[in-house]
């Protein structure tokens, strides 16, 4: 499984940041990353479909990480994240520094990873090919046979 990351907070949350923004002043290095605009990875997913590099894939939208990707994989099996890999972006960073939980941040925000891929490990390199540097997918996971849906390890480090 890999992430994509995200350009920003996209459009998920900013009910959220607005009331942490009526509270705490934005440091201005972040002011901007709130209004970066939402990266679209149109032109890169199509160019995996066509080449058939892609298993299943995940916009990660309302409802946070492990929802979005769980929608995309069948019942019969189970995601499996480690949470230390993924690398959330400074504006996330400063989100969480404001009261809010580990668990919030997963099911409200992106935390940096905009688009999930499901993909047959072979493919990774081929598929970072696809990317620019800023966006290129990282590995977060795996798909496995479990009683258990989901299996998050570790913690992310904010």
């Amino acid at each position: 499984m890999l992430a994509v990351p995200s350009s920003g907070v996209h459009s998920n949350g900013f009910s959220l940041v607005r009331s942490i923004i009526q509270k705490k002043k934005v440091p201005k290095n972040l002011l901007m990353k709130l209004l970066k605009p939402t990266k679209i990875y149109t032109k890169e997913i199509m160019n995996l479909v066509n080449k058939d590099l892609i298993i299943s894939a995940s916009h990660i939208t309302g409802g946070g990480l492990v929802e979005n990707i769980l929608r995309s994989v069948p019942n019969n099996l189970s995601i499996n994240i480690n949470l230390s890999k993924i690398k959330p972006l400074s504006i996330f960073k400063w989100i969480k520094k404001n009261n809010i939980s580990d668990h919030e941040m997963l099911s409200t925000f992106n935390c940096g990873v905009g688009f999930c891929l499901i993909v047959d490990k072979k493919n990774v390199k081929k598929i970072k090919k696809y990317f620019t540097k800023e966006y290129s997918p990282y590995e977060i996971g795996y798909i496995s046979k479990s009683k258990n849906q989901v299996t998050l390890q570790e913690k992310i480090r904010w």
